[in-house]
């Protein structure tokens, strides 16, 4: 059965609604993934189980509209562009259930509490500001480099080594680098 010319203006009306929100969120992520990246040393993402969160009815259609894996692609590209840190936490870290205060780990918190509080020191804060802040503290426990002498304190940005944006043989791109050298510095 044919089409008709309203159906298919409808049709050509919907793509374009689409395109309009796939493209506000690509612009969204870059432009959050580019300030994180250049006003922060070190970035720590936890590496989540995002198939297991997308079975929740209830959140599986904010998670697969945050695109967190884009934002996690961006963060790792820009990260090297920059010279940027970027640590990611072990899938099973309890960032959430964790005391950012005094460590104490609960053994079960459920989605619906959005307020993290400790039985032992009487912490009261955000779920999420708590995971940021533990998340925070282990990328410092098991990613802290070594302080440089010279600077005196610990050198995350050092430019030169084998880091991100050395380019060997003059700095040619290669055939499998078109385009990457195309950092902001």
């Amino acid at each position: 059965m044919p089409r008709s010319r309203n159906h298919a203006k409808a049709g050509r009306q919907l793509s374009r609604e689409h395109a309009h929100i796939a493209d506000a969120r690509r612009t969204f992520l870059h432009e959050v993934s580019s300030q994180l990246v250049k006003t922060h040393d070190r970035l720590c993402i936890e590496h989540l189980a995002v198939a297991n969160l997308v079975r929740n009815k209830h959140l599986s259609r904010a998670i697969t509209d945050a695109g967190w894996s884009e934002f996690a692609r961006q963060l790792r590209y820009k990260a090297s562009w920059f010279r940027a840190e970027l640590v990611i936490c072990d899938r099973l870290f309890p960032s959430t259930k964790s005391c950012s205060r005094c460590g104490l780990v609960k053994d079960r918190m459920s989605l619906s509490e959005r307020t993290f509080r400790c039985n032992r020191c009487g912490l009261t804060v955000d779920r999420d500001r708590n995971a940021a802040t533990n998340l925070a503290a282990w990328a410092e426990r098991h990613h802290a480099q070594a302080p440089d002498r010279q600077a005196g304190g610990r050198a995350t940005n050092a430019h030169g080594g084998e880091g991100a944006g050395r380019h060997v043989g003059g700095g040619a791109a290669g055939p499998d680098e078109v385009g990457t050298d195309a950092r902001v510095t």
